[in-house]
């Protein structure tokens, strides 16, 4: 039987030939999850043997890797604002830069504040969740159209302790009675009419920007990066209607592609919609449109 550091040797030298990012991360990585260990147990047990059983099970997560096949999904989560994610091939992973969207809601809400919160093509939950982490007196609702993405938001829900305050719905955006929809299941859940806080990451890819993916990407849900169209279906469903499902006072973040800031203007304005502000994500693209009410 081979030792710890063999294969991690081993394993990091294949991953690095075939340009794997980071592979001597990724290797130990893939092995601790493979072990169904943590990380740190695998830099002070070097010199453990590890079973044929566990070996295969390495090589399997090994062999997907080298396929480009997106860690998070090989690992089974993924860290989102310090908490953390079940992810799988139903939802999309969480990205860092989608983290500044929490840091700008806590400018404009105070801590101690109750308030509702309506996160539209909820995926994993992150967003809602995170919101709900950092507020404590809040409340809010996650509506996706994909059943088996709404069951992974909510063992989400339940992991962080948060289930209480978070509930998960199955609706489609495009249907006809969504708007009606959504405000009832918030007065029976929250009692509120409206919500004070909506917050969305829409399909918003253009169709070439398909094509130039990493393929890492390939693998996440192709609708919930692209729309089919022209990464514009979501702004122009939801905006000629946000203000039927938000309160006096409310704030509106959703992010967007940088390509597309112009169209969205236009769509904002020929909806009378006045009060808007954009904000920058990690690279100085603006990646969110703020709209106060």
């Amino acid at each position: 039987m081979e030792t710890i550091k063999s294969h991690l040797i081993k394993k990091t030298k294949l991953l690095k030939n075939n340009l794997i990012d980071l592979p001597k991360l990724e290797a130990r990585l893939l092995l601790a999850k493979a072990l169904n260990k943590d990380l740190n147990w695998t830099y002070v047990n070097l010199e453990k043997k590890i079973s044929k059983k566990k070996i295969f099970k390495y090589e399997i997560l090994i062999k997907k890797k080298l396929k480009k096949f997106p860690t998070a999904y090989l690992l089974g989560n993924k860290e989102f604002y310090s908490m953390n994610f079940k992810v799988n091939e139903n939802t999309l992973i969480p990205r860092p830069e989608t983290e500044i969207l929490i840091e700008e809601i806590k400018k404009n809400f105070e801590s101690t504040k109750r308030f509702s919160v309506l996160d539209l093509g909820t995926g994993t939950g992150c967003i809602l969740l995170s919101i709900l982490k950092e507020f404590k007196n809040a409340i809010g609702i996650g509506i996706d159209k994909y059943l088996e993405t709404l069951k992974v938001a909510r063992i989400n829900s339940k992991k962080n302790n948060l289930s209480k305050r978070s509930k998960f719905f199955k609706l489609d955006w495009i249907q006809k009675d969504f708007f009606k929809q959504v405000l009832k299941i918030n007065k029976k859940f929250s009692g509120n009419e409206k919500f004070d806080l909506v917050v969305s990451n829409p399909p918003y890819l253009l169709k070439n920007e398909i094509n130039t993916l990493m393929p890492e990407v390939l693998y996440e849900p192709k609708e919930s990066l692209y729309d089919n169209k022209d990464g514009l279906s979501f702004y122009k469903r939801i905006l000629p209607k946000i203000n039927s499902l938000v309160s006096e006072n409310s704030y509106i973040y959703l992010e967007i592609n940088p390509k597309n800031r112009r169209n969205i203007e236009k769509i904002c304005k020929s909806n009378n919609i006045k009060n808007i502000n954009y904000i920058k994500d990690l690279s100085a693209k603006i990646r969110f449109v703020l709209i106060k009410n």
